[in-house]
């Protein structure tokens, strides 16, 4: 998952993001290997953890669970870095009172953990942003049901923009600033310039990374 997967997976996502400027077919190109790379390389890890702690006679928990098939924000958090969200919420949103305390403290609990979530990553604006967006989603999600009130919706619907919701929130966390995030939202709806065309694309499909 390290080696073979999230580290071709990063180049790709590198050279698009550090492109000058990129098309919309780039762009996306450039998030979903990003949005790879990070799964890849944080399962990876997480694996090599609980198979080192089994040669010592260790048990370690499950720390990511096919989490880009999830129906909902909510669910992608019960399934993506379990330790980490295990961890926000036994020790921030339950002490911030869960939701004991009525719809409004729980949206708001809800909020707080997720911005200190994403400051826990580091401390950018980028981290807050993309921690607000998963507050805001929890929060909506909450109050109208599950994936924004589509309880409805065919299933492949409910993945598919969840995993929309999730490749956007992207962005801010691997843009270096605010305005690289703002910029390369607007290239994926193609706004700006895009002189690159094609080309670019066409050498990181062809281009080895083994080497």
């Amino acid at each position: 998952k390290k080696v073979l997967l999230a580290n071709p997976c990063g180049k790709i996502a590198d050279t698009v993001f550090d492109a000058a400027s990129t098309t919309p077919l780039e762009s996306w190109y450039g998030l979903a290997a990003y949005s790879f790379q990070i799964y890849f390389d944080f399962c990876g890890y997480s694996d090599m953890a609980i198979g080192l702690g089994l040669m010592f006679g260790f048990v370690f928990a499950k720390n990511f669970d096919s989490p880009y098939r999830s129906q909902s924000i909510t669910e992608f958090w019960r399934r993506w870095h379990l330790s980490l969200s295990t961890w926000l919420r036994d020790n921030l949103y339950i002490p911030l009172g869960g939701s004991r305390r009525g719809d409004v403290r729980t949206y708001v609990n809800l909020a707080i953990t997720m911005l200190l979530g994403g400051l826990w990553h580091g401390a950018s604006w980028n981290f807050v942003i993309w921690g607000g967006l998963h507050g805001t989603f929890l929060a909506v999600e909450r109050k109208m049901g599950s994936l924004l009130g589509v309880r409805a919706a065919p299933h492949r619907l409910r993945v598919g923009v969840t995993l929309l919701l999730v490749l956007v929130s992207w962005v801010f966390f691997r843009a270096r600033d605010l305005s690289g995030a703002g910029g390369y939202l607007a290239a994926m709806v193609g706004v700006g310039d895009a002189p690159f065309g094609a080309s670019l694309v066409a050498g990181l499909i062809y281009k080895p990374y083994y080497a």
